[in-house]
């Protein structure tokens, strides 16, 4: 049987490098990861976003996002922890930029936080075979980032809270 953690050990790499094309800007190479499962909620406080997806280590992985639903004033505690399958691969405040448009989610991450969770510094969730569960994600990023999470930018229509 195989050991679940031997993924640990392992370097990161790259799924698939998304290809440009002429209606996406010019930047840096992203890791492409398809997602296969969204799960999300909120209660006591937190809101979280778990991505469900198959990586090159497991095919059962799966990155969580969670904040406040309410800044606290401490940076520490307000900002946004990613963990993937376990504590051991997870880090707080080490986003970039998360941007939710177009049946995607790009994630920039610090060389820390991508050292943290073993994974690339940009990385593209692609919804594109998971629609339904693209505008399910982006909803509660939208939650996520009225409750002050200014790393993570959607289009205009989806930032505004609901009235």
């Amino acid at each position: 049987m195989m050991d679940p953690n031997a993924h640990r050990n392992l370097l990161p790499s790259l799924v698939e490098e998304a290809p440009a094309s002429e209606h996406e800007e010019a930047g840096p190479p992203f890791a492409r990861l398809a997602i296969e499962e969204v799960m999300m909620g909120g209660n006591d406080g937190l809101l979280w976003l778990s991505l469900g997806f198959a990586s090159a280590h497991n095919p059962l992985d799966v990155l969580h996002l969670a904040c406040g639903t309410v800044p606290t004033g401490h940076a520490e505690a307000d900002a946004l922890y990613l963990e993937r399958t376990d504590q051991d691969l997870a880090c707080n405040g080490q986003v970039v930029r998360l941007q939710a448009e177009r049946a995607r989610i790009d994630l920039h991450l610090t060389a820390a936080g991508a050292a943290a969770l073993q994974m690339a510094e940009f990385i593209r969730f692609d919804f594109s075979a998971q629609p339904a569960l693209f505008a399910q994600a982006q909803a509660q990023l939208a939650q996520m980032a009225a409750a002050g999470q200014a790393c993570i930018a959607l289009p205009s229509a989806c930032a505004r809270p609901a009235p």
